[in-house]
C-alpha cells in the first residue's frame, strides 16, 4: 500500500515551564497524553529514556511517575502544511590505509533537517493568529497585545524548545497502527509570502533540538 502527503498531519507545541509535570510517587499519566521525558528518578517506570517522547496507555494501568521524575506534557495544535519534508543524515569517517583504501564507518551521528510550508490562519471570528501562527511568529518577534483601552501584553521573543509531531498515516481505522515521527526542532528561518493575488503563506526550515528523534508506532484509537 502507498499513500499520498496529504495523509500526514504535522502538529507543533512548543515548552511552557506551566506543563512540566514533578513526579511525587503516587500522580500517575493521563491516557493518551504525550509526554517528552525530561529526566528519570531512581526507580523510574517511565519506558524512555531521558530526552524521548512516549504517549501514555490508551487503556488499562496509568504510569505512576516517581520521585525524580520530570514530565512535560505535550498538547499538540494541527499545523496545516501546503508541503513538508525530512532530511536525515550521518557521517562518515576515513578510516583507509594501505590495507584498505578509501574505507570509511560511520561517525554515529545523525543530523535531521528540514522544511515546513502552511498558509496564515487566522481565526474567523476574532481575526486573531491561530495557536501555532503565534508560537512560530513569537520564535523571531516580539509580539505586543493592545487592547485598544489601555491594556498592554508584552509575550519576548521565545527560544523555547518546539516539538514537531507528525502522523505519517492518518486516517487509519480502528486496530490499525499509527506510525508518529517525532522531533524536538529549533526553527531556524520564516519567510513570509503576501503576493497580492496570493494566499498570505509561510514557509519555515528546522533543525534537530536538543532529544531524540523517534519513530513512535501505537494503535489507532
Amino acid at each position: 500500500m502507498k499513500i499520498t502527503g496529504q495523509k500526514a498531519q504535522v502538529f507543533i507545541d512548543n515548552f511552557n515551564s506551566t506543563s512540566v509535570i514533578v513526579g511525587t510517587g503516587s500522580n500517575m499519566t493521563e491516557a493518551r497524553t504525550k509526554y517528552f521525558v525530561l529526566a528519570k528518578g531512581t526507580g523510574s517506570t517511565i519506558p524512555v529514556s531521558d530526552g524521548a517522547f512516549f504517549i501514555a496507555p490508551a487503556t488499562g494501568t496509568q504510569i505512576t511517575l516517581k520521585s525524580g521524575d520530570k514530565v512535560f506534557k505535550i498538547d499538540p495544535e494541527r499545523f496545516c502544511k501546503t508541503s513538508a519534508s525530512f532530511e536525515l543524515s550521518m557521517g562518515s569517517v576515513d578510516v583507509g590505509d594501505d590495507c584498505d583504501p578509501g574505507a570509511t564507518i560511520s561517525d554515529g551521528i545523525v543530523s535531521l533537517s528540514g522544511s515546513l510550508a502552511g498558509l496564515f490562519r487566522y481565526d474567523e471570528v476574532t481575526g486573531d493568529f491561530d495557536n501555532v501562527t503565534d508560537v512560530i511568529v513569537n520564535r523571531f518577534l516580539d509580539i505586543v497585545e493592545d487592547s485598544g483601552a489601555g491594556s498592554y501584553n508584552l509575550h519576548p521573543r521565545s527560544d523555547a524548545q518546539i516539538y514537531l509531531l507528525t502522523l505519517l498515516n492518518s486516517g487509519g481505522g480502528s486496530g490499525t497502527i499509527e506510525n508518529w515521527l517525532f522531533v524536538p526542532i529549533n526553527i531556524t528561518s520564516m519567510s513570509l509570502s503576501l503576493g497580492n493575488t496570493d494566499p498570505q503563506s509561510k514557509e519555515l526550515s528546522f533543525s534537530r533540538g536538543e532529544g531524540q528523534p523517534v519513530i513512535y508506532k501505537v494503535p489507532a484509537k
